[in-house]
């Protein structure tokens, strides 16, 4: 798998992901680490609850000792994720396998972050009391300029959020161990874990929606840099084309189709009229002709193996992948984007798959921190900010 090495504990759980159900020769040989290593820490991830024995199994033809094949304990661990959109909130329940087993939406009452913030928190409680599995942790998803080791929104153009201490907010109305991340980079990592990225070495992630977002990861791992301000595009485009790329947004998209008389309240609305209407499908045509230019410069930029484009329009609306692809071919050096450019691993689910996957990524990185680090977090009812 491509992702971030982490540690050997890291890498045994990563290689029972990857395998589904292994024996300990097959996550050494998935691994690449010591029959001894695997032994080891396949005994502390048992004692953690993240591994469970399955029944022993005779060897090929019989020969040689059984094997005792080992597998997740997705029923045993689950993350609680919350994505915060800029019209509403996704709260949902997902296992370390990166499966999705419930969510909720709720609407934003106000962009007010407290009044959010506190509408999530009383869902993850409530969540949380209904849940008979260990929760490891709560993993918060959210656009723009994202400090995940501060674990603050520094911006939010669309909620007009600034520095905004998520982390701190939701761990003391939670309990639970927070993480926070920007959205696209935690898709990225979902792809790495769970998706089509598994096997890429370099891989660039574009996400359009009410923000425009990039995230690349070079040598598997996810790239933040020293602020966490990595992916930020609205510069790379610049003067006319920064105005473009505002006009990309699915609010925008929203408003042009009510100036053109087409009735629709909302960018899933828009979709379900494109899948019909040409004037529909040409809006989302020409969302995909801007973002293509950014593509084809990252493409050049990075030379990737993959390339991942959460648009909720790429496989749904007829013209929209062709868009892309024309426009790549035409203004980079890749020849044949077909071979590289894919839509999203998680369709309909990848907002709760990445908020989920802030704190799966960090389990796979290293299980046993993780898992210790989720004892019960005393609540704190007083809150203060910078």
């Amino acid at each position: 798998m491509a992702v971030a090495a982490g540690n050997s504990a890291g890498a045994v759980l990563r290689a029972v992901l990857e395998s589904g159900v292994a024996t300990r020769t097959a996550i050494a040989r998935v691994a690449e680490l010591s029959p001894a290593t695997v032994t080891t820490q396949v005994r502390a991830l048992v004692a953690a609850g993240l591994l469970v024995e399955h029944p022993e199994t005779a060897s090929p033809a019989g020969m040689g000792r059984p094997h005792s094949p080992l597998g997740l304990n997705s029923a045993g661990n689950v993350v609680i994720g919350v994505h915060i959109a800029a019209g509403h909130v996704t709260v949902a329940v997902l296992d370390i396998a990166g499966t999705v087993r419930l969510s909720h939406r709720l609407p934003h009452s106000s962009l007010d972050p407290d009044e959010i913030l506190d509408a999530a928190a009383a869902e993850v409680r409530r969540l949380r009391a209904e849940l008979s599995e260990r929760v490891i942790g709560l993993g918060v998803a959210i656009g723009g300029w994202v400090d995940s080791t501060a674990g603050a929104v520094v911006d939010h153009i669309s909620l007009r959020w600034r520095n905004v201490a998520v982390r701190q907010y939701l761990s003391e109305r939670t309990g639970l161990p927070v993480s926070l991340d920007s959205h696209t980079r935690a898709l990225l990592h979902a792809e790495q874990l769970f998706g089509t990225a598994r096997t890429a070495a370099a891989t660039v992630a574009l996400f359009a929606g009410n923000v425009i977002d990039v995230a690349f990861a070079v040598h598997g791992r996810v790239h933040y840099g020293p602020r966490s301000a990595a992916g930020a595009i609205t510069r790379l485009a610049g003067g006319e084309a920064e105005a473009a790329l505002a006009e990309c947004t699915d609010r925008a998209l929203v408003a042009r189709a009510r100036r053109e008389s087409l009735a629709v309240n909302g960018i899933s609305d828009l979709i379900a009229v494109a899948e019909r209407d040409e004037a529909a499908r040409e809006l989302f045509a020409d969302r995909a002709r801007v973002l293509g230019r950014v593509v084809a410069v990252l493409i050049d930029l990075l030379d990737p193996d993959a390339v991942v484009i959460v648009d909720p329009a790429l496989m749904r609306v007829p013209g929209v992948r062709a868009a892309y692809l024309d426009v790549v071919r035409r203004f980079s050096s890749c020849e044949r984007p077909e071979e590289i450019v894919t839509g999203s691993s998680f369709i309909g689910r990848a907002l709760e798959t990445a908020a989920g996957t802030v704190v799966l990524q960090q389990l796979f990185t290293d299980p046993l921190g993780v898992v210790a680090a989720a004892a019960p977090v005393p609540a704190i009812t007083a809150f203060y900010s910078e």
